[in-house]
């Protein structure tokens, strides 16, 4: 928790730090309580577990159970090191966009809907399934993403995400190759996707928007979250000599050519 105290206080300052810290460790024990193994969390490494609550309380985005949670905290091995790992929601991504004035919508298309791209590269939805809607990577087309301007409403982007890409970018995740793996069937409980594939296709397509300058999220803390998000699923983690993870306030890297 030191690490953790050290590394809140110099990104926001010792009064948000200790605002934060009660929240966070809340959040962390409900996580560590709904989980099928609560004694993953006690093995992850301090850490990981200080560059998790460093980034909560960077973002205020705190971690949750359950579909409606903007962000969730996951144990995972890497390089036979257990770490906890934060990853946004689809929902937590699109938090960090409304801050910008940006709001996204992500709509999963099925192959029997019915496209159109006009003469300006616009996507266009002429005919949607509604009843049958897409639930498994199977059943999906691909991603229709629409960029709105929170103040006027007015749509500023409408692309579509091709499944090739989003499945180019399943590939590249660590927790997906673990639970193919044979003998590793259980770990298909816990990894994303393959737990709620369309809703990995719909945090793909907006990764893939904020990469693509589709909706561009500028401020700091808000790209900190994004990149450090995109990695989680596929980077070994490299230390400084404090033993904290170095985290560098880069632009969101373009997931679909290879991350998460």
């Amino acid at each position: 928790m030191s690490i953790a105290t050290s590394l809140m206080s110099d990104w926001l300052g010792s009064d948000r730090a200790r605002e934060s810290a009660g929240r966070l460790s809340v959040a962390l024990a409900a996580a560590r309580a709904s989980s099928k193994n609560p004694t993953d969390f006690d093995s992850c490494t301090p850490e990981s577990i200080g560059r998790v609550i460093a980034l909560c309380a960077l973002t205020n985005i705190m971690p949750s159970t359950g579909a409606g949670a903007l962000a969730y905290v996951i144990p995972r091995k890497v390089a036979g090191v257990q770490q906890l790992n934060y990853q946004l929601s689809h929902r937590g991504i699109n938090a960090l966009a409304n801050r910008a004035g940006m709001h996204m919508i992500a709509i999963p298309i099925g192959h029997n809907d019915m496209l159109r791209v006009d003469p300006d590269g616009s996507c266009v939805i002429e005919n949607q399934d509604l009843d049958n809607p897409p639930t498994t990577i199977e059943d999906l087309r691909g991603i229709v993403l629409l960029v709105k301007n929170l103040k006027t409403g007015i749509v500023i982007h409408s692309g579509f995400v091709a499944k090739k890409l989003i499945l180019d970018r399943r590939e590249t995740s660590d927790g997906w190759k673990y639970a193919e793996k044979p003998g590793k069937e259980y770990a298909k409980e816990s990894d994303p996707w393959h737990r709620w594939p369309v809703e990995q296709a719909q945090k793909t397509a907006m990764h893939y928007a904020v990469g693509r300058g589709w909706c561009v999220i500028d401020d700091t803390e808000s790209s900190l979250a994004i990149s450090q998000d995109s990695k989680s699923d596929v980077i070994d983690a490299k230390f400084d000599r404090k033993g904290v993870e170095l985290i560098k306030y880069d632009a969101p890297e373009v997931i679909t050519d290879g991350q998460d």
